[in-house]
């Protein structure tokens, strides 16, 4: 795998908001861009509030400068979702023993891939694939010395304790490499399987390195080299050997060892980097590196075994057509999709490049995406995505639309999903991105009865983990709104289940618009139906023509994001100032209210509330200063000298209206002079 580097970009301060586009219903957001070589990110069941990130380490110039951030080790370190930072000082993991030879100048060493056990929040194993240095005389491996040797070790952490401390650690198993390249990409549990209490761990592994595979081991089924290997990690079949702690599935295509090494899944790869599973069917994707001319993404249908990819007879779809080792092979499978390097002939810009980074099919929220298989190339920075069942012809550029909110997508080496099937785009530049839906969530208010309801415009479903409404002056009294309480964990990251807190889904959509709703998968709801946000029969809300509600919802990744608020009700016309009774019109029985509550005592009230008892500059108290912003409102309502005509109940300003204007004046004065 080639990777490039770059200079670490400064801490960035990321505004959580929602957008909207015309062009996808989606957005990308810079998580951070402090890490040093990401290769790997994963969210872990019980565990959301945190992506571990493997950081590949540091090549030979790197050295180990004592900067937390660039030391030499491979490490895990935390993006903690809910402060946006990384924790550079305490890092989960770091593998002492990181290989750092590196003659080609690029870094193909160093801490590879992790994955967690299925079942990882009790027992708190997980697992790491790494290139680690011998711990004496280097070996011979056919004609060469072994610089190195790649490792799948066993690490067990204390999930009862909050820093999830290591607590023991063993081998799975280690090849000793003949050559510094090739030499291992990913590792991963099939979905399909540990929703059968499976836990059988894939590992992808390079030919051996050099160019062309000079030893032909990834034509050869007993070699691991090339291949992807299945070995069951809850059991142990070489209890004598302590560097082979597995079990060989029965169902191995070559378990029993006559037609090809018992661990081998399928073989015939170059140089496989990165790999995963389609959860709805277990379909195995694997992105594999070729040699002058061809990248290639290979399958493995879900439930089949055994594949034969051809390297190094084939590239792609073609006889290796460099280092004269071309050639037809018996029973090989052709890629379901290939692309050119720039330069050959027929290269298409845009649909070019020297590396490929195997993806993910997305299974989220986004529905325009469903189903589109996403990868890329480290090297040229393009990322596409395609239909499986017709990959040349669906595929699409994503660079535009994968544009991030801060900073720049150089080259991906790694694609990943979150708990609610959102992606996670891995920048080998030193960044971490998440794909996110456009949340258009929208809060209806009744101007006349308070009543509220909440829809979701996105298209998808979101999750929703707790929301507040706020209002400057007082429209609402926030004790009498009916909390949001209860837990829907939707699929594909959650069960279905309920719990006492977390994330409500919001299962409206554009035609369906019902606010809140907890919805039972299989069984009866055990929380109430909440439709929308409730107000209590105590009176919480207060008509105001302060339209200032501001709706703040937090997501079930953490984004807090806000909804867009809309009033309805009074004709659709918002409540003018100077009507205090909310009748929809500045009337004579305005003026009731104002004059039964001049000069009253307020202390106590809501802005709203005491904007409805005649405080309209918002002090505090009915004083001679609000009666004249009511008689400006008045007047300006029902024409110039309204106001006094009405007191006084004759068509034109006379005495008596003047004397009653008189007496509040007065009233005032001496109002003020008591306080």
């Amino acid at each position: 795998m080639r990777l490039t580097s770059s200079t670490l970009f400064a801490p960035l301060i990321i505004a959580l908001m929602a957008t909207t586009s015309n062009a996808a219903t989606y957005h990308v957001e810079q998580l951070t861009s402090e890490l040093h070589i990401p290769v790997d990110a994963e969210v872990v069941p019980g565990f959301e509030d945190k992506i571990f990130i493997a950081q590949l380490g540091g090549v030979a110039s790197d050295g180990n400068d004592g900067d937390p951030i660039t030391k030499s080790e491979g490490r895990i370190v935390v993006y903690d979702r809910t402060t946006g930072l990384v924790d550079y000082n305490n890092p989960f993991l770091t593998i002492g023993d990181t290989s750092l030879v590196d003659p080609y100048g690029v870094p193909e060493v160093g801490l590879f891939s992790m994955a967690f056990h299925p079942q990882f929040q009790n027992n708190g194993k997980f697992y790491v694939q790494a290139a680690v240095t011998h711990t004496g005389p280097a070996p011979i491996v056919d004609t060469r010395v072994s610089p190195f040797k790649t490792v799948v070790r066993e690490y067990t952490v204390d999930v009862n304790n909050s820093a999830l401390p290591i607590m023991s650690s063993k081998t799975i198993l280690e090849l000793n490499q003949p050559a510094p390249n090739h030499n291992g990409s990913w590792i991963g549990f099939n979905p399909l399987e540990t929703a059968n209490g499976e836990s059988n761990l894939y590992i992808t592994l390079g030919d051996g390195g050099d160019q062309h595979d000079p030893a032909n081991y990834a034509q050869d089924p007993y070699s691991w080299f090339g291949s992807v290997l299945r070995v069951d990690v809850d059991g142990d079949d070489f209890a004598a050997d302590p560097s082979r702690n597995y079990a060989v599935p029965a169902d191995n295509p070559y378990a029993d060892g006559v037609e090809g090494a018992p661990e081998v899944w399928a073989w015939g790869l170059r140089n496989p980097w990165r790999a995963s599973f389609d959860p709805t069917n277990g379909d195995m994707y694997i992105g594999d590196v070729g040699q002058g001319w061809y990248e290639e993404i290979d399958l493995i249908p879900g439930g089949s075994s055994g594949q034969n990819f051809g390297w190094r007879l084939r590239e792609g779809f073609h006889a290796t057509p460099t280092g004269g080792v071309g050639g037809m092979v018996r029973d090989t499978v052709d890629p379901i999709y290939e692309y050119l390097h720039p330069g050959r002939a027929g290269a298409v810009a845009g649909f070019s490049g020297n590396s490929v980074t195997g993806g993910v099919v997305y299974r989220g929220p986004v529905q325009e995406l469903y189903g589109r298989y996403v990868f890329a190339d480290n090297v040229s920075g393009q990322i596409w995505s395609f239909d499986p069942a017709d990959p040349s012809g669906t595929i699409q550029n994503m660079n535009s639309l994968f544009t991030p909110d801060q900073g720049q997508i150089y080259g991906v080496t790694s694609f990943d999903l979150d708990e609610n099937g959102n992606l996670l785009i891995v920048d080998g530049a030193g960044a971490l991105y998440a794909l996110l839906p456009n949340v258009a969530l929208t809060l209806t208010v009744n101007r006349e009865s308070g009543s509220m309801s909440f829809s979701n415009f996105t298209g998808d479903t979101a999750a929703i983990k707790s929301y507040q409404l706020t209002s400057a002056t007082g429209a609402i009294d926030p004790v009498s709104l009916t909390p949001v309480a209860g837990n829907y964990d939707a699929p594909p990251g959650g069960d279905g289940s309920f719990d006492p807190s977390g994330d409500w889904q919001v299962l409206s959509g554009a035609s369906d618009n019902f606010a809140f709703e907890e919805q039972a998968t299989g069984a009866t709801p055990n929380v109430a139906d909440q439709q929308g946000f409730q107000l209590s029969a105590a009176g919480g809300w207060v008509p105001s023509p302060n339209e200032d509600l501001v709706l703040m919802v937090t997501l079930g990744d953490g984004t807090v994001v806000p909804a867009s608020v809309e009033f309805i009700g009074n004709d659709g016309v918002p409540f003018a100032f100077g009507d205090l009774d909310f009748d929809g019109q500045v009337s004579y029985s305005d003026w009731v209210v104002f004059n039964a509550n001049h000069l009253a005592d307020l202390s106590g009230l809501s802005p709203a509330q005491s904007y409805g008892f005649g405080d309209l500059d918002a002090d505090g108290d009915n004083d001679f200063e609000d009666f004249r912003q009511f008689q400006a409102d008045f007047d300006a309502a029902n024409g110039a000298g309204a106001l006094a005509r009405a007191i006084a109940g004759v068509p034109e300003p006379v005495a008596g209206t003047m004397w009653i204007l008189g007496a509040l004046l007065l009233g005032c004065r001496n109002h003020r002079s008591a306080r």
